[in-house]
């Protein structure tokens, strides 16, 4: 994995605490240059994301942010290798960021955690949409009806992938996760595991493959590292703690 040295510039839009926050730290361990853009609850919570080497200087404790100030802040990173949005924040922050991402032509990973009205309305823009299956359900019913929306996880994403044709990243858990991308779906499996704790995988995944994005991979390569991730994620305990390092990560690559 991407050391210090010429590390993958990864910003990353959405409140602290929270899964993108997390997502943050799982890239920084992996070796990305991180920098959140965002909300935090109060001043330990941002400083904890600070001693992750994240970069926390665009985080305000204020509750608030504006779409202006996202859009200046990640156009002033000269480096920017991929941006992670968390919809974790007004619509206008969420489409500000992915619309600068897109703008820039910077890879843009999407996670509609919760699911926002503004979200259908992106997918022209080209981000990698990374819902679970309950918000692949919710997006598929906003955009086509309850019928729809109760189309087995492969269909849905395919329905989902074909209004615009951006790439849909369904997480499945156990299941592993769907790739809808290029017009068809395919299933990867999830890494062999004893689990141990889930709560950081989806985080584990979603920081792995906005880093591997930033380097310069392909979707499909970047996700089939990044199943690894969450995979190692979920075989240990804690959200943040479960996070693997980049070289833990290599070591699971190289077996």
């Amino acid at each position: 994995m991407s050391g210090p040295a010429g590390a993958p510039v990864v910003a990353v839009v959405g409140a602290v605490p929270g899964t993108v926050a997390d997502a943050a730290v799982a890239a920084a361990r992996l070796g990305a240059e991180v920098r959140v853009v965002g909300t935090a609850t109060d001043v330990r919570v941002r400083d904890e994301l600070a001693g992750e080497g994240v970069g926390v200087d665009a985080v305000t404790l204020d509750g608030h942010l504006d779409a202006d100030p996202v859009r200046r802040t990640l156009d002033a990173i000269e480096e920017l290798g991929a941006v992670l949005v968390g919809t974790d924040q007004s619509a206008a922050v969420v489409a500000a960021a992915v619309g600068t991402a897109a703008g820039r032509r910077v890879p843009c990973v999407l996670d509609p955690d919760p699911v926002i009205p503004a979200v259908v309305g992106l997918l022209d823009l080209g981000a990698v949409l990374t819902p679970d299956a309950d918000e692949l359900a919710d997006l598929v019913r906003r955009g086509a009806g309850a019928e729809a929306a109760r189309r087995a996880p492969a269909e849905a994403a395919a329905t989902l992938h074909s209004w615009s044709g951006a790439p849909v990243v369904v997480t499945l858990g156990a299941d592993g996760v769907l790739l809808a991308d290029d017009g068809r779906v395919r299933r990867l499996p999830a890494h062999a595991t004893q689990v141990v704790d889930p709560a950081g995988a989806k985080s584990a995944l979603l920081g792995a493959l906005a880093l591997l994005l930033a380097a310069g991979e392909e979707l499909a390569d970047a996700l089939e590292v990044a199943v690894v991730a969450a995979g190692l994620a979920a075989g240990a305990a804690g959200r943040r703690g479960s996070l693997p390092t980049g070289d833990a990560l290599q070591s699971a690559l190289d077996d």
